[in-house]
């Protein structure tokens, strides 16, 4: 009987020794047997190395412990990627204070089993406000419509982490982005996207907690990611960008006025004048293209 392929787990933690268990024994339970869990503890402070410790010692060959000083979350899952063996077939990435659902990765790995031209499987997930205690399924981006996955992902970075199972080629050699404090995530999944056809799974993946300090309220330092990442992303792929000038051009004037009216609200004058300057400078250089366009039209060269 042929074996299950491997299926590897990264969890990044830190400081998270009340709800890394949670998140622990969630993939502990898939109905799925070959899986294997990299631990990454990125500079703990509190107990949360002590509870590595015991998942590693109860599961000797199964959960795997490493450490990274306080790198960041970006490179701690680089830490995990690295132990992808020649054996691992799908790699999935789960947040410390989140769960993969039950049946999430059996479920996943036979749709991508069925297409094996697909470099990746993507779903809803279900949220929990953990200050009202309520529950709601968060749509993923082109949900049952995964032709259109690369660009409603780009206009609006709705996939959570978990909810992706990535076939193990997909990534082998692909890194999450350390510069990027915001939005590492979405930008790497966003490449495999770009390069990869994705299959939506109907039934949702992950459970995520959402509560005081899960997120940044940065928004300043948020809309400087998403747009550093997007600007990175739009000149590595110009093929994309052809394809979607319109909608794409749209999304990055949004960001810069997200951007801008953050920085003014934050009394930032400087940073907001010089993300002025810029909208006025692009509003320029269009004036003097359309021209020059209706001229070649003209002759028939357009």
């Amino acid at each position: 009987m042929k074996r299950p392929a491997e299926v590897l787990v990264v969890i990044p933690t830190r400081n998270r020794e009340r709800l890394l268990p949670e998140a622990v024994d969630s993939v502990l339970a898939q109905e799925y047997p070959e899986v294997r869990i990299v631990l990454v503890d990125d500079g703990s402070s509190d107990g949360t190395p002590a509870v590595c410790g015991r998942y590693a010692e109860a599961h000797p060959g199964r959960i795997l412990v490493l450490r990274a000083e306080g790198a960041g979350c970006a490179a701690a899952r680089n830490r995990g990627l690295e132990r992808m063996g020649e054996e691992t077939a799908y790699v999935c990435f789960l947040d410390d204070d989140d769960r993969l659902l039950p049946g999430k990765i059996r479920r996943e790995v036979e749709l991508l089993d069925a297409a094996p031209d697909e470099g990746f499987v993507y779903g809803d997930a279900i949220l929990y406000h953990e200050e009202t205690g309520r529950e709601s399924r968060h749509p993923a981006a082109a949900a049952g419509r995964p032709g259109d996955f690369s660009l409603e992902h780009f206009l609006t970075n709705e996939a959570k982490t978990s909810a992706i199972l990535y076939r193990a080629e997909a990534v082998r050699g692909r890194r999450f982005r350390e510069d990027l404090l915001h939005n590492e995530d979405s930008e790497f999944l966003q490449r495999v996207a770009m390069a990869n056809r994705g299959i939506y799974c109907p039934e949702p993946g992950c459970w995520i907690r959402w509560h005081p300090g899960s997120k940044s309220r940065d928004l300043v330092a948020i809309h400087r990611a998403v747009l550093r990442a997007n600007e990175s992303l739009l000149s590595d792929y110009p093929e994309f960008h052809r394809r979607h000038r319109l909608r794409v051009d749209q999304r990055m004037e949004e960001l810069r006025r997200a951007l801008f009216a953050e920085l003014a609200l934050a009394g930032r004058w400087e940073e907001a004048r010089e993300q002025a300057r810029g909208a006025l400078q692009r509003a320029v250089a269009a004036l003097r293209v359309r021209p020059a366009v209706r001229f070649l039209r003209s002759l028939g060269v357009l």
